[in-house]
């Protein structure tokens, strides 16, 4: 490693982040012929201290996969190897990496209390709060997932540092929710999960979880059965309305802790064919551990669990484990700091607090429906009940609400009999949703809205 002659502090930050460089790609296997020595003038690095930022210059004949190096993928890794520093790496006659020599502001964050109002649809939910926008500003943004898709979850962590508190946060969210009915496995015998035993959309399991898991495989067939007989692809399009019969609810089985789990013979394979097949009939599991060894979470677990979460681990080789990847060993071993790796994307998030009141939300309690209609609804809403219809396209250019967050707000408000569900006509063409009078009422008592305000068109 070469280093360019300067002033003495941006000599010794040169000098360390060009050391965590060179680490990260050895580790990673990216060096050709790593063991030898680097007496050749040849340096596989060579760090140019500049205002701010240092510039790596990588020497591209000791790299074996350029391709990989300058993938947005090795940036956000290197960045969290960094502790938040901003990386940029580009290919122009040369592979240059460059650096901030301190971590982004923003990329600090903090622990909010969970906010059960900001759940998006029934099946979303909250991961906690993460860093946006440019790296001067200080936005946050509130990170909210659908199950749905996510599809099958694995969280790993160790030992006392939010992994628990963040499953109870999912679990008071598919509470609030109504849409799913939840199946937890307590491998603490019941300590953390018995006060949901009372709800009647919880099933709780203290002892053996190997009758339950044959239950769920047996409901999956099911409906694989019943979606096949509709000739469906899945329960979304089944409860679309496209199905001959009644709405069929999702199923979330969360255990908690997998390494007590696996100890019943024969666990292991029911749970990979419900990881592998169940979310296409909506019944999705979520494994946690605080053993993320390769024991425990082995690659048939691993192979069709879509998203991974990790918590602050000891050591390079428990991230790999959860991630495929490292960086959960150096993110703040902060209790709720996480990292998230859904589709193609790697997120830094602070989980919420959930507190005792969250924890006992009753699964008959439901908001006041004049609460759940904010002023961006009420706009939405006003629309929707002049037209008579909720369809998509219509609100969207009516409102420039995006067609996606309206989809959203549409299957919500569907679950709150405040829609119906989608109509079609006699040739299956679909229609939208019709407004029920349970919405024109909710219309009409909001602040400024009288009632003669608010007819069908």
């Amino acid at each position: 490693m070469g280093v360019n002659h300067t002033t003495t502090l941006e000599r010794q930050m040169a000098q360390h982040i060009a050391q965590l460089a060179f680490q990260h790609l050895t580790r990673s296997n990216l060096v050709r012929e790593q063991n030898q020595p680097m007496e050749d003038g040849s340096p596989l690095i060579y760090a140019w201290p500049l205002d701010e930022r240092v510039v790596l210059i990588v020497n591209p004949l000791r790299i074996k996969n350029i391709d990989h190096l300058t993938s947005r993928r090795f940036e956000h890794h290197l960045a969290t190897i960094m502790q938040g520093r901003r990386v940029v790496v580009t290919n122009h006659r040369g592979i240059f990496v460059q650096v901030a020599y301190w971590p982004e502001p923003h990329r600090e964050l903090v622990a909010r209390p969970l906010d059960l109002n900001e759940q998006k649809t029934p099946l979303h939910v909250p991961i906690g709060m993460t860093a946006r926008g440019a790296p001067s500003t200080s936005l946050r943004a509130e990170l909210w997932l659908s199950l749905a898709e996510m599809d099958a979850v694995l969280i790993g962590g160790a030992r006392r540092l939010g992994k628990t508190n963040l499953l109870h946060g999912w679990i008071a969210a598919l509470l609030q929710g109504k849409e799913a009915r939840v199946v937890l496995f307590d491998g603490k015998g019941g300590v953390e999960f018995n006060r949901y035993s009372e709800q009647a959309r919880c099933k709780v399991v203290t002892d053996k979880l190997a009758p339950v898991l044959g239950e769920l495989f047996a409901e999956m067939n099911r409906r694989f059965d019943i979606l096949k007989v509709a000739k469906v692809a899945n329960l979304a399009e089944y409860n679309d309305g496209r199905g001959a019969g009644e709405r069929i609810e999702r199923i979330v089985l969360i255990v908690d802790e997998l390494a007590y789990a696996l100890q019943e013979p024969g666990v292991e394979d029911v749970l990979v064919d419900l990881i592998a097949r169940g979310g296409a009939v909506g019944i999705h599991p979520v494994l946690a551990t605080q053993r993320p060894s390769s024991d425990v979470i082995t690659p048939r677990l691993k192979g069709n669990l879509v998203t991974r979460i990790a918590l602050p681990v000891p050591s390079r080789a428990d991230s790999m484990v959860i991630l495929d990847r490292a960086g959960a060993e150096s993110i703040a071993k902060t209790p709720g700091r996480l990292l998230i790796a859904h589709g193609a994307r790697l997120i830094e998030a602070q989980a919420f607090r959930v507190d005792g009141e969250q924890l006992a939300v009753s699964n008959e309690k439901q908001l006041p429906a004049s609460t759940r209609l904010s002023a961006r609804e009420q706009r939405i809403a006003q629309i929707a009940v002049e037209r008579g219809w909720f369809k998509i396209r219509d609100v969207h250019e009516a409102t420039g609400e995006s067609p996606n967050y309206l989809v959203d707000v549409a299957r919500k408000w569907q679950l709150l009999g405040w829609l119906t569900p989608v109509q079609r006509n006699e040739r299956g063409h679909q229609l939208g949703r019709r407004v029920t009078p349970e919405l024109i009422a909710l219309l009409a008592s909001e602040p400024g809205k009288p009632a003669n305000e608010v007819n069908l068109a």
